[in-house]
């Protein structure tokens, strides 16, 4: 009798750590599926975001507008307007923020079509 009560303690106690094992595993492994689904929502997230950008730099406004600011490039019949800012104080001395200046020349000559672009570049630099 002591032997069968001996045999059946061992054996509830091999199960219960068998199954404590098995237990942990579980948890380890859900543990690794979560950070897996937030890894793949983080990404899911970035590719939406990709691709409202894309959409973005593939559109005309955009293509348009980085010809104007890269390029100097202008539609017929825009005219350009120098316009400087009042340089900034800053503490003991003035400067001048170049990057503030917008370069906008306004001349009646430059909406007609037909003037050259040496000509333009002349009348600018000169």
């Amino acid at each position: 009798m002591r032997v069968m009560i001996v045999t059946v303690v061992v054996v509830i106690g091999f199960a219960v750590f068998v199954s404590s094992k098995q237990i942990k595993r579980n948890r380890r492994i859900q543990e690794e599926v979560a950070a897996l689904e937030a890894e793949a929502s983080k990404i899911r997230r970035e590719n939406e975001t990709l691709s409202e950008r894309i959409s973005y730099f593939s559109s005309s406004d955009f293509r348009e507008q980085e010809a104007k600011k890269k390029l100097g490039l202008k539609k017929i019949g825009e005219t350009l307007a120098v316009i400087k800012l009042a340089p900034e104080y800053n503490g003991e001395k003035q400067e001048r923020n170049i990057q503030n200046e917008i370069a906008i020349e306004v001349a009646a000559d430059d909406t007609k079509e037909n003037v050259s672009n040496y000509k333009k570049w002349w009348k600018i630099f000169f």
